[in-house]
């Protein structure tokens, strides 16, 4: 797709149907903060920040001198330089899925350092004292791998989701969410875990035959955990992952506390099935649990993550459309929010007009994104009642926004968004899908029918803006005689 040029330096002026004040300059971007959070006291907020990275310094000095210990430094320093390879890329793909409402870095490093350093001192203490009392030599003997191992691994992997879920309940939004921290614990615990391993083939054969066949055995090891499989801790953990990601959006309280559970359990015995692999079955019968086992639970794992994030497009533009309803927001505006391409081409555009209007570009879709989330909440009465509060505060952060953000002429993705006319004493009646009036079963102002695509409408919408009538489907009129090119919505590039 292509844009108009932005042309000499300078403003853009709006167009007709923008929420504009007559006159003036065209409004430079605001900068706004994050909606307020209740309660929320930065004092406090840097004060427990500072408690966890000392937690977590320690833990990390515990656990790399218990490795390094284990390893010696030639081996210590080889399982560092091996183990950090596949760790950039795997972080990437997790945060390429979490594209719509990507979580704040803060967490994300949270949950990978609490995989790195919380979860491996924990299991490692523990594997330990049962490999010792089943008189096994070394970490993770062959009964401790595949009885202890799998339940105490994940259970200290699949805490901090669960801890994540509880914190920030109000914006934990559900599945995507839980898989990505999954990824970012797993990729954590394994980075610490496949230093260990590499370090201690790389020292004992070292001392059997010199350090050209240490590092030949650890490219081998290296071969086996971090190519052929970088994803084996991220994909146990994301059955736990699952589960708390349903749990999160049902009513249900028996759901709500036995999803975790079911979900716990599956990944403790795909995870116990994958190192009997390895303990018993020998190097045939570990190829085979690869092959059958592990691929096809990657591949599903894969298919199931892009349909919840397709899934997760589809209910953003669902319940988005909720507010055009109301006049919070104009059809044109949907697309480019609830898809990945809308996506792009709003910052694209943005970017051409400098940083500050790229800013506020994204702050608006992140804005209308985390409303989208919230009022699914709202809908699905999974959220107390403090949650209309909130509503009307993103909503009003939503308003105070929109101006300051250069929006692209409508591209044709966006024109098939259902399209709202107004009807005698019923505006913003959608129309039907050939572009007439609703079949049977769609009443005057209703949405269309669930097959159609979109919910029925529910209680509880937000009233409508001040200033002008609820139900309106856009906002109020820009300035007279600023017009946009014909077929778009502005405000728009100035005309070349």
């Amino acid at each position: 797709m292509s844009y108009p040029s932005p042309g000499q330096s300078g403003a853009p002026q709006p167009a007709a149907g923008s929420a504009y004040s007559p006159g003036g300059p065209y409004p430079q971007p605001n900068v706004l903060g994050k909606h307020p959070v209740p309660g929320q006291r930065r004092n406090r907020g840097v004060l427990i920040g500072i408690v966890i990275a000392v937690v977590f310094a320690i833990a990390g000095l515990v656990i790399f001198g218990i490795v390094a210990k284990s390893t010696g430094a030639g081996g210590f320093t080889w399982g560092l330089v091996f183990a950090f390879v596949p760790v950039i890329p795997v972080i990437a793909l997790y945060l390429w899925l979490d594209r719509y409402e990507p979580e704040p870095t803060k967490y994300i490093v949270f949950a990978l350092c609490w995989g790195a350093f919380i979860a491996t001192l924990a299991a490692i203490f523990i594997n330990t004292e049962v490999s010792h009392r089943l008189a096994e030599t070394g970490v993770g003997g062959d009964r401790s791998a595949v009885f202890v191992a799998p339940p105490v691994e994940e259970f200290a992997k699949g805490s901090v989701i669960l801890l994540l879920a509880l914190v920030r309940r109000k914006e934990f939004d559900g599945i995507i969410d839980g898989l990505v921290y999954a990824g970012m614990v797993g990729v954590g615990f394994a980075f610490t875990e496949n230093i260990l391993y590499y370090g201690r083939v790389f020292n004992t054969l070292s001392e059997e035959a010199g350090s050209d066949a240490g590092l030949r055995g650890a490219f081998a090891l290296f071969i086996i955990r971090g190519v052929i499989s970088p994803f084996a801790h991220p994909l146990f953990t994301s059955f736990t992952a699952i589960g708390i990601g349903v749990a999160i959006r049902h009513r249900s309280t028996v759901v709500r506390y036995l999803a975790p559970v079911v979900g716990y359990l599956a990944a403790v015995l795909a995870h116990a099935a994958w190192n009997a692999s390895a303990s018993w079955a020998g190097g045939g019968g570990f190829i085979l649990a690869y092959l059958c086992l592990m691929v096809p639970l990657f591949i599903c794992l894969v298919v199931f993550a892009l349909v919840m994030r397709s899934r997760e497009g589809q209910m953003i533009a669902s319940r988005l459309y909720d507010y055009v309803r109301f006049g919070w927001l104009v059809p044109q505006d949907v697309p480019l929010i609830a898809t990945l391409r809308g996506r792009k081409a709003l910052r694209q555009n943005a970017r051409r007009y400098g940083s500050q209007a790229e800013v506020a570009a994204k702050a608006f879709q992140h804005n209308a994104t985390e409303l989208a989330y919230l009022r699914d909440k709202i809908v699905r009465q999974v959220i107390g009642p403090e949650a209309l509060e909130t509503e009307k505060a993103l909503l009003d952060e939503l308003r105070e926004r929109r101006p300051s953000v250069p929006f692209p002429p409508m591209p044709a993705f966006a024109q098939a968004a259902p399209q709202y006319v107004g009807a005698p004493g019923q505006p913003g009646m959608p129309l039907g899908p050939d572009g007439g009036m609703p079949g049977p079963g769609v009443g005057p102002g209703a949405y269309p029918r669930p097959q159609d695509g979109y919910p029925p409408a529910q209680p509880g919408y937000p009233s409508g803006q001040s200033g002008h009538a609820a139900g309106q489907p856009s906002y109020p009129p820009g300035p007279p005689g600023q017009q946009g090119p014909p077929g778009g919505y502005g405000p728009y590039p100035p005309p070349q």
